[in-house]
């Protein structure tokens, strides 16, 4: 019997590992996004399409 308590307790804790590990992976890429939403948002407002707010080139437009 207590080696079935140790073996779950095993097990739950190497469940909350993965999960602050994944959680922490979460946090890292939201960081990044961020970063660079607020990188976009100082962008002038030149070039950019007002509808979806991503950038246009001239080249996409030239035929």
């Amino acid at each position: 019997m207590r080696k079935n308590a140790t073996a779950a307790l095993t097990q739950n804790e190497e469940t909350a590992e993965e999960l602050v590990g994944i959680l922490t992976a979460i946090s890292v890429v939201s960081k990044r996004l961020a970063k660079k939403l607020a990188a976009l948002e100082k962008l002038p407002d030149e070039g950019r399409d007002k509808t979806d707010g991503t950038a246009e080139t001239a080249a996409a437009h030239a035929d």
